[in-house]
């Protein structure tokens, strides 16, 4: 079995992501692939669930101690923990040395590492570039960052990923077509909005927020709970603080969800060589 080990250089550095997308690359070759984490972080046990959850390769959903991972057929790609000694570890496993750390990082790869840099601006050979899929947040940390209430939940419920803000209504449009333009949003809007409300709904909304506070519609309530592709919640504060406060989940909420999953394995599709990535397989 071929090991590959995926270390960051710090926390958030895209090592996860970078694990993914190296995994919907071997499984494009027609190989079997394990994903898993190794433990001694505080971010182990959340990677681990997503890593067991993936279509691409099987893992075993937990986080694991060195002497745990075992061997088998195939492809098995590990997550190190943020702050170990890479070369060692690398070592210690037979593992080839994938080293992750943010584009213009000055920390130095290791010596043999293959290194990957994320948050590029352009996507090339060695960088994975900014994109939006990936920086999208889930509707689970949207609820944390607002302290919204949770009204009713959707059928994906707070895995639900949200790929854009937005605010209605600040378009002259017919509120349907102005939300249509966003596929798998959130939408925030005040409280009373009956009619925002309903044409985001209609349009295909992961969360819709509703700012200010009261009673909510029972139309809004009632078609929310028949539709279930709407996770609807409610916030105390106005439209504009309920912004400021989740604007920032994007681009910094943790690796997770399907649409992730596809993306990070086109991205890295083009990241990889294939001298290289013959290189970490064979």
């Amino acid at each position: 079995m071929a090991r590959i080990l995926v270390m960051g250089s710090e926390s958030g550095a895209g090592a996860t992501t970078v694990a993914v997308g190296l995994a919907s690359v071997v499984a494009a070759t027609g190989q079997s692939v394990r994903v898993e984490r190794l433990g001694g972080d505080e971010r182990a046990t959340e990677d681990a669930e997503v890593f067991g959850e993936l279509e691409v390769g099987s893992g075993s959903g937990d986080s694991l101690a060195v002497e745990q991972v075992g061997d088998g057929d195939g492809v098995l790609i590990l997550e190190g923990p943020v702050g170990a000694d890479a070369s060692a570890l690398a070592s210690e496993l037979g593992a080839r040395l994938v080293f992750v750390r943010l584009a213009g990082s000055e920390l130095e790869a290791p010596s043999g590492a293959i290194v990957i840099e994320t948050h590029s601006w352009h996507a090339v050979v060695g960088a994975l570039p900014e994109d939006r899929a990936l920086a999208a947040p889930r509707v689970a940390e949207l609820i944390a960052a607002s302290g919204a209430e949770v009204l009713t939940r959707s059928e994906a419920g707070e895995r639900a990923v949200c790929d854009h803000l937005v605010v209605g209504a600040i378009s002259h449009d017919p509120a349907d077509d102005y939300f249509s333009r966003f596929a798998r949003k959130a939408v925030v809007t005040r409280n009373g909005r009956v009619d925002l409300a309903l044409a985001a709904m209609l349009t295909g909304t992961e969360c819709l927020i509703l700012s200010g506070g009261g009673e909510p519609s029972p139309y809004v309530l009632d078609r929310a709970a028949a539709n279930r592709e709407t996770t609807l919640l409610m916030t105390s504060g106005t439209t504009v603080e309920t912004v400021r406060d989740i604007e920032g989940c994007f681009g910094t909420s943790p690796f997770s969800g399907e649409s992730k999953v596809a993306r990070a394995g086109e991205l890295m599709t083009a990241a990889l060589d294939s001298e290289t990535l013959i290189s970490l397989i064979s």
